[in-house]
């Protein structure tokens, strides 16, 4: 009878040494998680505005548990691989970006393949057996970029994908002490994902006066010079005129004195041979026309008052409006 009870409890302690490997391999295969990642599009970017520009983008994290584990906690690791800063390019152009762990810009989010902080997320078994969770991250494209292009004069996508070679997802189930991301070798797969902006044609423009000064008698013809400036997107084809001013005709300027009564005639002209009479392209005058740089292009403005009879002493002045057209 005791030679048969020892040999009961054996086959008990066996039996249940299999039940808890079975039960143990049953958890391993089930707790398991993987993660998909939403595209970043930084919508509509103007070079030349030199600030930058950010986005979001979101990592969707699902891990699965065991029924019944002992392993409740888990650390997933989301490694984002290739060379910083990074670039989205269009053909051989590029844009300056790169994407972040936080909100203030500062943790770049990399990989512990290249040595550097991937994110990471510690997530706890839920009352059922599946949890999913969203990480956000955060990019931003690098202002001060002025010279970045448009191609055939028309908006311009830039993008960057992320593809299985430089996505992946690590995770380590755990009880008590998590462990760091460097020692988590089970892969869970890749997310990859893509980033894109567009490009867009844009233009700035200023001016500086053009005045005469005081004259008396105007028995000879005075000429003076202005400025216009225009900074345009790298590539774009742009064109700037002059209205008529108070007279409303560009081929007839006029200055008006103040208070009223008498005006003064004058014009304005692109060329410094005064052959061409800056306006709208209509009464035969011409516009200034250019592509842009993305950095500072700068028009004189060349203005002539002609000999006439003497007008009534008093300050003459006109408003010309400046349009560029891109």
């Amino acid at each position: 009878m005791g030679a048969f009870m020892g040999a009961f409890r054996r086959a008990c302690v066996l039996a249940g040494v299999c039940l808890a490997l079975l039960l143990a391999a049953n958890s391993a295969h089930a707790e398991t998680c993987s993660a998909s990642a939403s595209t970043v599009s930084f919508g509509n970017v103007s070079p030349i505005s030199g600030a930058p520009v950010t986005a979001t983008g979101s990592v969707s994290i699902t891990c699965t548990w065991s029924a019944v584990t002992l392993t409740p906690s888990v650390l997933v690791c989301l490694n984002l691989g290739g060379t910083t800063p990074r670039t989205m390019s269009n053909g051989t152009n590029t844009l300056n970006y790169d994407l972040y762990q936080d909100g203030a810009y500062a943790q770049r989010w990399g990989s512990i393949y290249t040595g550097s902080t991937p994110i990471s997320i510690t997530l706890n078994k839920p009352t059922g057996t599946t949890l999913t969770q969203t990480v956000t991250f955060y990019g931003q494209i690098a202002g001060s970029q002025p010279t970045v292009p448009t191609v055939n004069n028309a908006t311009t996508t830039y993008t960057q994908n992320f593809g299985a070679d430089q996505t992946s997802l690590n995770y380590a189930f755990f009880l008590l002490l998590s462990p760091t991301c460097p020692s988590v070798t089970t892969i869970g797969g890749t997310f990859p994902f893509s980033v894109s902006a567009n490009v867009i044609n844009n233009c700035n423009i200023s001016a500086t006066p053009v005045a005469f000064g005081s004259r008396g008698v105007l028995q000879s013809a005075v000429q003076a010079n202005g400025t216009i400036t225009a900074q345009c997107t790298n590539g774009d084809a742009y064109r700037i005129s002059l209205n008529g001013g108070s007279s409303g005709n560009v081929a007839a300027r006029t200055m008006q004195r103040s208070g009223g009564g008498t005006t003064v005639s004058y014009q304005l002209y692109l060329d410094a041979a005064l052959g061409s009479a800056w306006g709208d392209g209509t009464n035969g005058t011409v516009m200034a026309t250019g592509t842009g740089t993305g950095t500072s292009q700068t028009f004189t403005v060349y203005g002539r008052v002609p000999a006439q009879s003497g007008p009534t002493p008093g300050s003459y002045s006109d408003t010309i409006t400046a349009t560029i057209a891109f």
